[in-house]
């Protein structure tokens, strides 16, 4: 009860103060995996009718939750005006913990735990996003990146190589953000979709020199995207179509 309490009051400050990015849609109230992909769809089908085509970045990350580190997310609460006592408070729900390991039978020595989100907590949901929070304002305006909780695509309208350019100028820009902030990526997982009726220009897109690879189906929260999001349009509308009584 005493964390759901201190939950909402923080959603109540965030949202009265306007301060939750537009692009993220996970554990908000009233947003879900439905609103973001009827979003990002009615940008990427107008995108259909013209000569360029969408190239996504789809991105994975390690263990997102495990990895937040508890010093560089107090320092977040504090620049988003947290109140003083409440900072004090989730300082003391998240330090102080201690872990060990059992290998074979064999336990380890305890460590203290420097970094991670609580697993099964009212209140960890609410930390992450407020440490993700900025992730999309590192991009310019020539791309998007939406979230949802950790789960991350970067992406923009391409109809050239110098767009291209502009996209992997994105990409080195988002991979800063996860080095600076401790939240790697698992770049064996992340990949380049792109939609579009005639797909013309294939760039390569790199994250830390690493190639990503090429898909040309993807599944984006639960909705399966082929390269003309045909598949995706039929499921969303099948999704919200209204119930006849």
């Amino acid at each position: 009860m005493l964390e759901s309490m201190i939950r909402d009051h923080v959603m109540d400050h965030f949202k009265i103060n306007k301060l939750f990015n537009n692009n993220q849609y996970g554990f908000i109230k009233g947003r879900s995996t439905t609103t973001q992909l009827l979003k990002i769809l009615d940008e990427w089908t107008d995108y259909l009718e013209g000569e360029g085509q969408t190239d996504v970045i789809y991105t994975d990350f390690t263990k997102a939750f495990d990895k937040v580190p508890h010093k560089r997310l107090i320092h977040k609460l504090k620049a988003y005006n947290i109140d003083e006592n409440l900072i004090h408070w989730i300082i003391a729900f998240l330090t102080n913990r201690q872990q060990k390991v059992k290998i074979n039978g064999t336990l380890s020595e305890w460590l203290m735990v420097l970094s991670g989100i609580p697993q099964g907590t009212v209140l960890g949901p609410l930390l992450f996003l407020i440490y993700i929070n900025d992730l999309p304002d590192v991009c310019d305006n020539f791309s998007k990146l939406f979230l949802f909780a950790d789960d991350a695509k970067l992406y923009s309208y391409v109809k050239n190589d110098h767009d291209s350019m502009c996209l992997q100028h994105n990409i080195n820009k988002l991979h800063q953000w996860t080095e600076n902030w401790e939240l790697a990526l698992n770049i064996d997982k992340c990949a380049v979709c792109r939609f579009g009726r005639n797909i013309a220009i294939k760039s390569d897109y790199y994250i830390s020199d690493i190639k990503l690879q090429e898909v040309h189906r993807v599944k984006d929260l639960g909705i399966m995207f082929d390269e003309q999001l045909n598949s995706a349009i039929t499921a969303m509308i099948k999704l919200t179509k209204p119930i006849q009584c």
